[in-house]
């Protein structure tokens, strides 16, 4: 709600003026030609030009009143997480992006940790095979040394969560990725707020989502009172000539097609909504402000489903080069 209430209800209504006449033309057209279809082509066309030009000037409050309705409401019109939820089954591979971003300086450190760990097992490796030449050897400590060096920088890079000042201050020992949170949280705003919480994706979730029904019927509410607006002092003489039946059927009418309509008119004013909501902004300060123990239980979870992968990966290319230099070795 914070975020949507950074929306100006006044600047969506003229961001939208200029495609209005179209909009408005083909909605009333339609509806016209299925209700009064005789009356309607024998309309001249300056007779309906007026119509819509009236239609057209009524709706910028119609538009702002509709628009402070869904921001009060937002979330009874929209399923936040189911939104999430879709965005990551309609992109699989944009976790694993969040991932490689998010954590390439710890990805790194790992690959550097193995490398040492590496080195200094290979160095104390090479004095025990001078006075011990079995080959098995060769392929078990790579494994074990795979596994530990892996497993030892994921540990370095999470934990401790809460930073711990030793030496009077001077040094604190915290996990790296958390120590990293300023630059994790621009980064995670920055890949969030551009493929997940976007205008695009927000617009069609809140338009095609679980709870759509409930902003459709807030959209008819509108319809029917900008509609009873715009008949004025005819509309007892309408309901009398008409009925209140066939009113209410056209002011339905009227309200689906401009749900119809809704996702390719909200298209021009997504620019707009990105720089109000500033989605990337919000994000990056938020997560920065965050206590280590929240950004971890917030972050971490993004990681740990693959870092056994991590671990495992280490201990495979192990063997796999003990197992070279056991062959290499004779």
């Amino acid at each position: 709600q914070e975020v949507f209430a950074r929306i100006d209800p006044g600047m969506v209504a003229e961001e939208l003026d200029p495609v209005l006449h179209n909009i408005l033309n083909d909605i009333i057209d339609k509806v016209a030609e299925e209700e009064e279809p005789e009356l309607w082509r024998t309309l001249p066309a300056l007779v309906k030009n007026e119509l819509i030009l009236k239609a057209r000037e009524q709706s910028p409050p119609v538009i702002k009143a509709m628009m402070d309705d869904v921001k009060t409401n937002i979330e009874n019109v929209f399923d936040l997480t189911d939104m999430v939820v879709k965005s990551f089954l309609r992109d699989p591979g944009l976790l694993n992006h969040m991932f490689i971003k998010c954590g390439y300086m710890e990805l790194k450190f790992i690959r550097d940790c193995g490398a040492c760990m590496g080195a200094i097992a290979g160095t104390f490796q090479v004095v025990l095979w001078i006075h011990w030449s079995e080959g098995w050897m060769l392929p078990t400590f790579g494994l074990v040394v795979g596994l530990l060096s892996n497993w030892v920088a994921l540990k370095m890079i999470f934990e401790p969560v809460v930073p711990i000042p030793i030496c009077g201050g001077r040094v604190v020992i915290q996990g790296l990725f958390l120590k990293r949170q300023k630059e994790v949280s621009a980064e995670y705003g920055k890949i969030v707020a551009g493929n997940v919480l976007s205008a695009r994706y927000l617009v069609a979730a809140i338009i095609r989502g679980p709870s759509s029904d409930k902003l459709f019927e807030l959209i008819h509410r509108h319809v029917h009172t900008a509609c009873d607006e715009f008949t004025g002092v005819s509309r007892p003489f309408l309901r009398w000539y008409k009925g209140a039946e066939r009113i209410h059927r056209v002011k339905q009418k009227v309200g689906d097609k401009l749900i119809d309509s809704l996702a390719d008119t909200m298209r021009h004013v997504e620019r707009h909504l990105d720089r109000s909501m500033d989605l990337e902004n919000i994000l990056r300060e938020k997560m920065q402000a965050l206590p280590s123990k929240d950004f971890e239980d917030l972050l971490h979870p993004v990681f740990q489903e693959d870092e056994w992968k991590l671990v495992l990966m280490g201990g495979a290319l192990g063997v796999l080069v003990g197992c070279v230099q056991w062959w290499a070795l004779g």
